[in-house]
């Protein structure tokens, strides 16, 4: 098996020979990426940061909803839906946080390495779980030949507040929710793709879960736990993640569209009457555009 090495002047013609797994020579391979810089840590890793232009924008066709939620992430519209369990990512972060409040040795700077310990081990694995699902949909997207549209929670860890009746576990969940990074990473693979991200505003997305997609009536939730929705229009039961999935994607055609100058045209008439498909996908196991210029940063050890 050849081994290939990244080579590091040092001056002097001398060289640091670093060896590459696969996965970052197979990066570094492609023509089209050229390293913008190298930075050495102290971790024993080297950061090798990336760019590439997209030449060619994906032509749109159709536009899929992002739904991002605590235990999940729906992607997709009326025709199609697919929907990521997260909610290892969530399984993670509580035993972590379990196992630090286990310890009780009264020494700050003690509990503090534990803390960071932990933390970084949390965060490694809840970053390679995010990373498996936001290229899984980015690559989606770009089959699909469709842009993404998000809806803008900025704020929805305000959703917090003292007595009532949450639990005291409550507003740690919210902010162990990686809401932000899953949108962060989407957004450089499809402009890495060259797939388009469309943001929406608190205000063009208000009611998305509770709106029926297909008559536009408001749908009614019989319990609060569950997360199914009734239509009293269309005598139907939807799930309110998969609802929210396919109103996203309505909002991001009417945003896409008036931007051409058809916006009126992008919300006539209703939907087929056939009911969408809906593909339940679990992210994979925990194992070892205008025309951007996309910046990635990959990861190797240092041997």
């Amino acid at each position: 098996m050849m081994v290939v090495f990244l080579k590091v002047p040092l001056g002097d013609r001398q060289y640091f020979d670093i060896p590459l797994n696969n996965h970052v020579s197979g990066i570094l391979s492609d023509p089209s990426v050229k390293v913008r810089s190298i930075t050495l840590t102290a971790s024993n890793t080297v950061s090798i940061c990336i760019s590439k232009e997209v030449t060619e924008e994906v032509e749109c066709t159709s536009i899929e909803g992002v739904d991002r939620n605590l235990r999940n992430l729906t992607v997709g519209n009326y025709e199609n839906v697919m929907q990521y369990d997260l909610s290892k990512a969530v399984d993670i972060t509580e035993n972590t946080w379990s196992i630090i409040r286990s310890f009780k040795r009264n020494d700050v700077r003690v509990r503090k390495k534990i803390a960071n310990k932990y933390g970084k081990r949390r965060r490694n694995r809840v970053n390679q779980l995010l990373h498996h699902v936001s290229k899984a949909v980015a690559n989606k997207a770009k089959n699909d030949k469709a842009a993404i549209a998000f809806e803008d929670i900025t704020y929805i860890r305000r959703l917090y507040q003292r007595g009532n009746g949450q639990g005291r576990n409550y507003r740690s969940t919210l902010n162990g929710w990686s809401f932000a990074e899953i949108k962060r990473l989407i957004t450089y693979k499809a402009a890495w793709e060259g797939v388009r991200v469309i943001q929406l505003s608190v205000k063009e997305t208000r009611g998305t879960s509770q709106l029926c997609p297909r008559c536009g009536k408001k749908m009614t939730q019989k319990d609060r736990k569950a997360r199914q929705l009734w239509c009293a229009e269309c005598k139907r039961w939807m799930d309110r993640d998969v609802v929210a999935a396919m109103n996203l994607s309505f909002k991001g055609l009417a945003r896409f569209a008036s931007s051409k100058g058809a916006a009126c045209e992008a919300m006539k008439g209703n939907p087929g009457e056939a009911m969408p498909v809906i593909l339940r996908v679990d992210a994979a196991k925990l194992s070892h555009c205008q025309q951007p210029k996309v910046d990635r940063v990959v990861h190797q050890p240092k041997t």
